[in-house]
C-alpha cells in the first residue's frame, strides 16, 4: 500500500500540483517530525536576581525554581547574585544591572526617589531585629554613642529608635559586615540581624545578648519582597510575571521538602559553610515567619501596605498618605499576537494532517500483524493445553485425585502427594481408602458418602459438591489435618460412580485459629476496651471491657459508627487529622472526651493501629481505648493545689518585694529615700568611673521651707513635697535617680549628661516650680527652689566628695539670694578629691 501527500503548488510557473509519495509510515512520521522541528524555537531570556545577603536557606525558593527547571519551562535563564557588604539591591535594579532583587519594606522609602515596585512579599513578618550585647547595654537608650553595625535596608530599626525616643543622629552607624564576628568581638556593642540567622551563630558561640525586634515594638512590616523596576516591568510585563510564577513555585517546594531544600544549598550554595542544623533553624524560623499553612506564600494585602507607610509617615520617614500607585504590582493577563496565534494554528494543523495519514496506515499494519499473531497464539494454545494441564496437575501444592466408588480405590493421585503425606502417587493408589485417613476420620467419610450417595439418588443436585475436614496420616507418624473438596461424577443413568477431590494441608490454618482463639482469650479479659472496625468506622467487634466502659453491649453497637461515642468536645480538625493519619497507614495515639450511654463525660487515652492485607491496603482498625478520667481528675486536683500553692508563693514573693520596695521608698512622696541613695550611688560612680561617661548630682531644697509650714502648717508643707516630687519624676528620663534626701532636701542623680546640659534640666525644674502654685483653701502658695549642682569627674573623685561638692553649692545659692542654681567651683574640685 502507498500513501500519497499532495501539497499546493506555490511559485510555480504552472498550476500543476506536487505530489510527494512515501514508501512507508515511518517515513511519513519522520517528515512530520522535520515539519515540527523547522517551526522557530525560542530562545531563554536571560535575567539576574540580586539577593540582598550571601546564599542561605533565606532564599531557598530561588534556588529551588533555579535547580528544577521551574525558571527554564518559564522561558527564563536566571543568574542569581548574592549581595556583598556594599551591595545595594535598589541600585543593582534601578541601574539595570540585576531586573529582580530581594528587599524590605525599605522600599517605600526608596520609592520616594526610585521608581521601584514590589511584587510579593515571602516574610509575612519582618525577620528584621537587633541584637545587643547584654554587656553594653539593657535598652536602646544606653546605645547612644556606642558603635551601632547597620546594614543597608534597615529603615524599621532606626523606625524602632524613633519610636522609643532615640533620635538616629544620637547613633554612631557603621556598615554592616555581613558577619557576626565584630559583635562576638566586642567591636560593636549592636547589629542589626535577621531572627532566622544571627541568633543560631551567636548562640554557639555563647555570647549572651538581648533582643529588640521591630515586631515586639510594634511596627510588623513585610520581610523580604520580590521587587523589580517601573522600566523592567513596563518593557517586559510577561517577563515579570513568568519570573514571579516560578519563584513562588519554588518557593512552595522549598517549604514542602525543607530537608531537600537543605541538601540543595549545602551541595551548591554553602559559600557561608554552614551546618545542616544551621539551616534546619533557618528554616523553622522562616516557615514561623511566613506562616505558609495559614497565608499564601507571596500574599499581598494593600491594606497591610497602607499602614507600613502610615507608620513611616507617622514616624516622620515618609508623608503623609503617602500614594501606593504604581508601588504594589497587579497582574496582567497577557494578549496573545494574533500573527503567531495563526502561524502555529497553520502549522499544528499541517503536524496534525500528516500524523493522521500516518497513524492510518501504522493502524492497518497493527491489525494485519495482530490477527497473525491471534491465529499463531491459539495453534499455541491448542498445543500447550495438554501440558499445561499435567503441569497444573502435578506441580499444584493442593494433592488432586480420582475414586472410584464401586472399588473405593483411588485411579488417580497427584506427585503432591508425597509433600503432604510423605506417600508417592503408587503407594497410595495400592492402598484402600481408608488407608489414606485416620480411623475417626475414615469413619466420618464413610458417613459422609452414604448420605451423600443417598441425596443424589434421590435427585438432590446440591450434593454433588462436598467439602469437609479430615485427618491423614503421615509417613513420619505424625497427623496431617486437612481440607477435602470433592466433586461426585456421574454416569448416563444418573448414578455415581467417581469421586474427584482436591486436598490441601490446613496445617498452618489451623495453628492460626488456635493462635487466634487464645488471642481472643486475652482481648476479651483485657481491661482496656478493644474495639474493631472497617475502613469506614463501623464497628465489628468490642470486648466486654468496651462494655464496662461505655455502657453499650456488643449486640446494640455492632455495625454502628464510632461517633455513638462522640461528645462533642473535639473539634473536626482534630478527627480531620486523626483520619488523615490512621489512612495514610500510621499509629494514632492521644487523649479525648468521649460519652458513655448513660450520657456521662469520661476522659479516654487511645491508640489506633490499622491492620493491612498481604497487599499493604488497610482493612481494619484496632483501637485500645483506657478510661483515664480518675487518673485525670487526680492530675488536674495536684495542678490545682500547685497553683494554689504557686499563687501562696507568689502573694509571698509580691509582699516580700513590697515590703522591700518600702525600705526604700520615702511614704510620703514615693521617691526613693537615702537608704537607697547610699546602696546605689556607689554603683553608679564605679559604673561611670569604669566606662568614662559623666555622672552629675543636683541637691534641691525648698526655700523658706519652715515659714510655710509655720505659716499655713505642717499638712500644707507636705503637700509642697508632694508637688515637688512630682515635678521631679515628670521630668527625669529613664536610668536617672531622684531621692528625698532628708526634710526639704532632694537629690537628682543624672548618669551620661554632660554639666551643661545637667545645669538647663535644674534650671528648666526650678523655673517650673517657681511657676507653680498650691491651691490651699482660699490661698495660693508659692515656693521656689535652691538647686547645688556637682559632677564627676570635674569636681569631685569619690561619691562622698561628690555630694559634698553638691552641698555647698546648694548652701552657695542659699547665700547668695535663693531660687536660683549654684554649680560646684572647679577650686574646691582640688580639695574634694582628698576626702
Amino acid at each position: 500500500m502507498r500513501n500519497r501527500v499532495v501539497c499546493a503548488a506555490r511559485d510555480r510557473p504552472d498550476s500543476e500540483p506536487c505530489r510527494t509519495r512515501s514508501g512507508s509510515p515511518a517515513r511519513l512520521a519522520l517528515f512530520c517530525v522535520a515539519i515540527c522541528a523547522a517551526l522557530p524555537a525560542l530562545a531563554l531570556d536571560s535575567v539576574t536576581l540580586q539577593l540582598k545577603w550571601r546564599h542561605q536557606f533565606q532564599f531557598a525558593g530561588y534556588y529551588t525554581a533555579l535547580e528544577k527547571g521551574y525558571y527554564r519551562d518559564a522561558g527564563l535563564d536566571v543568574r542569581i547574585l548574592e549581595a556583598e557588604p556594599q551591595t545595594d539591591p535598589v541600585a543593582e535594579v534601578i541601574s539595570g544591572a540585576a531586573q529582580f532583587g530581594i528587599g524590605s519594606s525599605e522600599l517605600l522609602l526608596s520609592r520616594q526617589i526610585h521608581p521601584v515596585v514590589a511584587l510579593a512579599p515571602i516574610y509575612q513578618h519582618s525577620p528584621f531585629e537587633l541584637l545587643v550585647r547584654a554587656d553594653r547595654a539593657s535598652n536602646l537608650h544606653e546605645l547612644v554613642g556606642q558603635p551601632i553595625m547597620l546594614e543597608a535596608g534597615s529603615a524599621e530599626i532606626l523606625a524602632l529608635f524613633l519610636k522609643e525616643g532615640v533620635e538616629p543622629d544620637a547613633l554612631t552607624i557603621s556598615p554592616h559586615s555581613l558577619g557576626v564576628d565584630a559583635l562576638l568581638h566586642n567591636e560593636v556593642a549592636a547589629m542589626s540581624a535577621y531572627s532566622t540567622t544571627e541568633p543560631y551563630l551567636l548562640r554557639q558561640a555563647g555570647l549572651v545578648y538581648n533582643e529588640f525586634s521591630a515586631r515586639a515594638g510594634g511596627i510588623d512590616f513585610y520581610g523580604d519582597i520580590l521587587f523589580t523596576s517601573e522600566s523592567e516591568l513596563k518593557s517586559n510585563p510577561e517577563r515579570t510575571r513568568a519570573f514571579l510564577a516560578a519563584s513562588l513555585k519554588g518557593w512552595h517546594d522549598a517549604m514542602a521538602h525543607i530537608d531537600e531544600s537543605i541538601e540543595l544549598i549545602m551541595a551548591k550554595y554553602n559559600s557561608q559553610d554552614r551546618t545542616r542544623a544551621h539551616y534546619r533553624f533557618e528554616a523553622e524560623e522562616s516557615r514561623r515567619l511566613m506562616q505558609p499553612d495559614l497565608v499564601a506564600i507571596g500574599h499581598v494585602n494593600p491594606g497591610r501596605w497602607r499602614h507600613i507607610a502610615d507608620t513611616y509617615a507617622a514616624l516622620g520617614m515618609l508623608p503623609e498618605q503617602f500614594p501606593l500607585d504604581g508601588f504594589l504590582y497587579e497582574v496582567k493577563t497577557p494578549r496573545l499576537d494574533p500573527g503567531l496565534v495563526a502561524a502555529l494554528t497553520f502549522a499544528l494543523a499541517t503536524a496534525l494532517t500528516l500524523a493522521l495519514l500516518t497513524w492510518r496506515v501504522y493502524g492497518l499494519n497493527l491489525r494485519l500483524r495482530g490477527e497473525i499473531a491471534r491465529r499463531a497464539r491459539l495453534n499455541q494454545e491448542l498445543a500447550e493445553s495438554e501440558a499445561l494441564h499435567r503441569l497444573l496437575t502435578e506441580n499444584s501444592g493442593d494433592v488432586i485425585w480420582m475414586l472410584d466408588l464401586a472399588s473405593q480405590r483411588f485411579d488417580y493421585v497427584s506427585p503432591s502427594v508425597e509433600r503432604l503425606r510423605g506417600f508417592t502417587p503408587e503407594e497410595v493408589i495400592a492402598q484402600p481408602m481408608e488407608d489414606a485417613l485416620t480411623p475417626e476420620s475414615a469413619e466420618k467419610v464413610e458417613a459422609l458418602m452414604r448420605e451423600t450417595i443417598e441425596r443424589l439418588l434421590a435427585g438432590d443436585t446440591e450434593a454433588v459438591y462436598v467439602t469437609t475436614e479430615v485427618d491423614q496420616p503421615h509417613r513420619d507418624g505424625s497427623i496431617v489435618p486437612t481440607e477435602v473438596v470433592t466433586t461426585y461424577l456421574m454416569d448416563e443413568a444418573g448414578h455415581p460412580v467417581k469421586l474427584l477431590g482436591i486436598t490441601r494441608d490446613i496445617s498452618r490454618r489451623k495453628a492460626l485459629e488456635s493462635e487466634l482463639r487464645t488471642r481472643l482469650a486475652a482481648i476479651e479479659a483485657a481491661a482496656d476496651a478493644i474495639v474493631i472496625t472497617d475502613t469506614q468506622g463501623h464497628l465489628l467487634y468490642v470486648n466486654p471491657a468496651f462494655t464496662r466502659q461505655t455502657g453499650y453491649d456488643p449486640k446494640s453497637v455492632k455495625g454502628r459508627f464510632t461517633r455513638i461515642l462522640n461528645s462533642g468536645k473535639q473539634s473536626r480538625e482534630f478527627y480531620a487529622q486523626l483520619w488523615q493519619t490512621v489512612l495514610a497507614g500510621r499509629i494514632w495515639r492521644g487523649e479525648l472526651i468521649n460519652r458513655r450511654k448513660n450520657g456521662e463525660l469520661y476522659e479516654e487515652e487511645m491508640t489506633i493501629s490499622p491492620v493491612t492485607n498481604d497487599q499493604g491496603k488497610i482493612e481494619y482498625f484496632v483501637a485500645v481505648k483506657r478510661d483515664i478520667s480518675g487518673q485525670r481528675a487526680m492530675e488536674r486536683a495536684l495542678q490545682a493545689a500547685n497553683r494554689e500553692l504557686q499563687q501562696n508563693l507568689n502573694k509571698i514573693g509580691r509582699l516580700q518585694d513590697i515590703l522591700a520596695e518600702q525600705a526604700v521608698r520615702d511614704p510620703m512622696t514615693g521617691l526613693y529615700n537615702r537608704r537607697y541613695l547610699d546602696e546605689t550611688l556607689p554603683r553608679e560612680f564605679a559604673r561611670a568611673e569604669r566606662e568614662g561617661y559623666p555622672l552629675a548630682v543636683a541637691m534641691i531644697d525648698v526655700d523658706f521651707f519652715k515659714r510655710i509650714n509655720d505659716t499655713w502648717g505642717h499638712p500644707a508643707g507636705d503637700e509642697i513635697l508632694k508637688v515637688l516630687a512630682q515635678c521631679l519624676r515628670v521630668g527625669v528620663r529613664e536610668g536617672d535617680i531622684v531621692c528625698r534626701y532628708g526634710g526639704e532636701e532632694f537629690l537628682l542623680l543624672l548618669p551620661r549628661i554632660a554639666l551643661e546640659i545637667a545645669f538647663q534640666r535644674a534650671e528648666r525644674l526650678r523655673r517650673d516650680f517657681a511657676d507653680s502654685a498650691l491651691e490651699w483653701g482660699e490661698a495660693r502658695i508659692q515656693a521656689t527652689l535652691s538647686i547645688g549642682l556637682a559632677s564627676f569627674p570635674d569636681h569631685a573623685r569619690t561619691p562622698n566628695a561628690l555630694i559634698a561638692q553638691a552641698d555647698t553649692a546648694l548652701y552657695r545659692a542659699k547665700r547668695s539670694g535663693r531660687n536660683r542654681t549654684e554649680i560646684a567651683s572647679a577650686a574646691a574640685s582640688g580639695a574634694s578629691t582628698k576626702g
